[in-house]
């Protein structure tokens, strides 16, 4: 179940019942397209100016690191698209200890492919970023009688080949069943969907769409573990505005308010009438203004993250003498 009661048509007749022009009807075969445009662009003003609201935050599929595996493309987010990362861990997830070691990650726009891991990197120090799945480093059907290892075990943890590759028919396929590869390199027919699955020997590789997020980390993670399990937390991309019964998920009722005024401008401003396209000029600041106390509430809680610069703003030095300190640790 949704957080919204209220679909989109509810709003709009609201509106335009207490006197705000009706983008539905304007010009034949153009009203319902602008209206829903209008729809859309309220939507995407409560959430796209980075606000961190708790009703819009979602929690990716937990994925697990691989031998040497730096990207890790994935099926569709079934809680909704990734709009921008905002919180992740890790847990050492064959660890016996309760609760398994658990460190925090940092979420980056961007990381850059590497070959070779980083060391040391402290077990807090991890990164990842999302990108489509078509922009990630695919690896190569690892050929035939070949063990993948099952990644959650009580076991030792084996090396595994990349469990991801491209099929003669340019299919990108993850593997999603362990087990040991067949005679021949698995396809499945060109074209196929998202989901749609290739049996090979006992493993079995599924198709994913070049259009869905996927991950990438950094450092590259060990050759035999430990695995780590992945959880990344992050806030949705906006809805698209379709049709008048969708509901405004993921709106929780007590910001249709919010949503309502937006709307009412954004009617306002496409109106050709110049007073009212005045209104939503005047009236449209005010309801930002609005928008930051709500915010409010969430900036009387202390939040977790900081800004902290990636490299010292003070150089170290050095002469023939060796090194002399900085400014802030002169010894």
């Amino acid at each position: 179940m949704g957080n919204s009661t209220y679909s989109y048509g509810d709003v709009l007749d609201s509106i335009t019942a207490r006197g705000v022009p009706d983008p539905r009807s304007g010009e034949s075969g153009y009203a319902n397209t602008l209206a829903l445009e209008l729809g859309t662009d309220a939507m995407a003003d409560l959430l796209t100016e980075r606000f961190n609201w708790k009703f819009n935050r979602q929690t990716a599929t937990p994925f697990y690191t691989n031998s040497f595996q730096q990207d890790y493309p994935q099926l569709e987010q079934s809680a909704g698209i990734i709009g921008w990362g905002e919180d992740a861990d890790k847990v050492d997830i064959n660890n016996p200890m309760i609760p398994p070691p658990t460190w925090p990650m940092t979420w980056r726009r961007g990381l850059s492919r590497i070959s070779t891991q980083v060391s040391p990197v402290a077990p807090a120090g991890w990164q990842l970023c999302w990108m489509y799945n078509k922009d990630l480093g695919w690896g190569k059907w690892p050929g035939p009688d070949v063990i993948f290892y099952p990644l959650v075990t009580s076991g030792v943890v084996q090396q595994n080949p990349i469990m991801n590759f491209i099929d003669a028919n340019g299919n990108y396929l993850i593997l999603t069943g362990f087990g040991t590869t067949g005679s021949t390199q698995p396809e499945a027919p060109t074209g196929s969907a998202e989901g749609y699955e290739v049996d090979d020997g006992t493993a079995v590789w599924t198709v994913v769409s070049g259009t869905s997020q996927g991950f990438r980390l950094w450092p590259l993670p060990n050759t035999t573990g430990p695995v780590y399990q992945i959880n990344p937390y992050y806030q949705l991309d906006p809805p698209l505005i379709t049709a008048y019964d969708q509901m405004l998920d993921p709106l929780p009722d007590s910001f249709i308010r919010h949503y309502r005024r937006a709307l009412e401008f954004h009617c306002k401003g496409a109106s050709p009438d110049p007073n009212l396209k005045k209104e939503f000029e005047m009236g449209y600041p005010k309801w930002l203004e609005g928008l930051r106390q709500a915010m409010k509430q969430g900036d009387k809680e202390v939040n977790a993250y900081a800004l902290l610069p990636a490299t010292s703003p003070v150089d170290s030095v050095w002469d023939y003498g060796g090194y002399r300190g900085t400014a802030d640790q002169p010894f």
